[in-house]
């Protein structure tokens, strides 16, 4: 009988950079597995359909909540949250997904950056229909991997705390994708033995060359060329985010002056999310890019590449400047120095992995000057930048490929985890 494999907490392929993981994880799974049966469990189902080879996509347990009101989200999933509990210790599996929660060899919850609760609001509104897939997985007592994830915060609510810990301790492998959250762990559970060092799975996404013969002349130019990614990030914990997100912007279009006056570079915008709703990047790039757009140096790249796509046209820039943290990953395991404008800890994390902890810059810290400076050191140095990444991206090609080591180990055991399993993880993180 072929394996049953489910991918669970799939966001959208809307956004390139979890399509990117989604997409590597079937890419991988398949040279090991090419007759098992996978299933991708998303929050969008009907805009990922078909975007992820032959698997299926199918409904998250609980849809996302659509309405405005925070208050009616928490008592929504709250509701639902308990209602799903009751259910799964009946052993009633009440709708299709559960069904194949119920009928899987094993679940892998997808890379990412959505393993964090840093209260109790926060676990009950977005993270939940995260958390219900977990708790899901537990119930019916399928073995799941915590699969090449940054993990963390979670703050200091003991509901919260007791509730994600439960998760760690149950999963039969909790695979970090980058020094910082393994050293999070190491702290917040540290009598767990499952856990280990692992890096993120789109650094393996092999690149496709693109078709476009307009954006293959662009990129032919022989002068330098910087790829930049943005997105409009909402601040939060800050109080003027209007500001921030004005002074992001700002920085962002000087740098852009900067770059095609003083270091004469060609500059691409590249949008790597593009939805859903809000969460698209082609609404700030094309902000940014209005005052350019008679600059013949300065490109927009708005075509709907697919991420190995996206990929090969990030492996053409001479630097990059990068938001979206998986668009710096693209760029990164292409060995293309990057910059990274940092949101999230992870970012700091994969940065500080690749050896260029040096180049990022916190995003709510950021200044026209200080970003400047800070290009134009990396634009002076890209070729001590680049032998650093010649050295440290296959090693980080080495631990991404171990994520599928440890995580068929287990499934050759059939969920089990073996001593052979420690020694692999404790050699990879020493």
């Amino acid at each position: 009988m072929d394996m049953k494999i489910l991918i669970s907490n799939a966001y959208c392929y809307l956004n390139k950079g979890d399509a990117g993981i989604i997409r590597a994880m079937v890419q991988e799974f398949r040279k090991k597995h090419p007759r098992a049966e996978i299933k991708v469990v998303s929050l969008f189902k009907d805009l990922d359909q078909g975007k992820y080879g032959n698997c299926e996509v199918i409904d998250c347990i609980i849809k996302p909540y659509t309405g405005k009101s925070r208050l009616m989200k928490t008592i929504r999933n709250t509701a639902l949250y308990f209602l799903v509990w009751l259910l799964n210790l009946l052993g009633i599996p009440f709708n299709r997904t559960v069904r194949e929660f119920k009928e899987a060899d094993i679940v892998v919850s997808c890379g990412g950056g959505y393993l964090k609760a840093r209260n109790l609001a926060q676990f009950l509104g977005d993270f939940m229909y995260h958390y219900i897939q977990f708790l899901t997985a537990i119930q019916y007592k399928k073995p799941f991997v915590v699969y090449a994830q940054t993990v963390g915060e979670f703050g200091s609510h003991p509901y919260v705390t007791s509730r994600i810990k439960k998760v760690l301790n149950k999963a039969a492998l909790v695979l970090p994708r980058e020094p910082i959250s393994y050293n999070y762990l190491k702290g917040f559970v540290p009598d767990n033995r499952n856990f280990f060092e692992t890096s993120d799975i789109a650094f393996l996404l092999e690149k496709k060359e693109i078709d476009s013969k307009s954006l293959k002349g662009l990129l032919a130019v022989k002068k330098t060329k910087v790829g930049i990614t943005m997105r409009s990030w909402h601040f939060p914990g800050t109080p003027n985010r209007a500001w921030q997100l004005e002074n992001y912007k700002n920085a962002m279009s000087k740098l852009i002056e900067h770059l095609v006056t003083r270091q004469n570079a060609e500059v691409f915008l590249m949008p790597q999310c593009i939805g859903p709703g809000e969460d698209n990047d082609l609404l700030i790039s094309r902000e940014v890019y209005a005052p350019f757009q008679e600059n013949r140096s300065v490109h927009l790249v708005d075509n709907n590449l697919t991420p190995e796509e996206l990929k090969y046209v990030y492996s053409q820039m001479d630097l990059f400047v990068g938001t979206r943290m998986h668009s710096n990953i693209f760029a990164l395991s292409e060995k293309v120095p990057c910059v990274a404008i940092s949101y999230d800890l992870k970012t700091d994390g994969i940065m500080k992995a690749v050896g260029l902890k040096d180049y990022v810059l916190d995003i709510k810290d950021l200044n026209e000057g200080g970003l400047r400076a800070k290009i134009d050191q990396a634009l002076a140095r890209r070729d001590l930048m680049k032998q650093t990444l010649e050295t440290s991206i296959p090693q980080i090609c080495s631990k991404a490929r171990m994520n599928n080591t440890l995580l068929y180990q287990v499934m050759d055991n059939k969920g089990k985890q073996t001593a052979e399993n420690r020694k692999i993880g404790e050699l990879l993180d020493a």
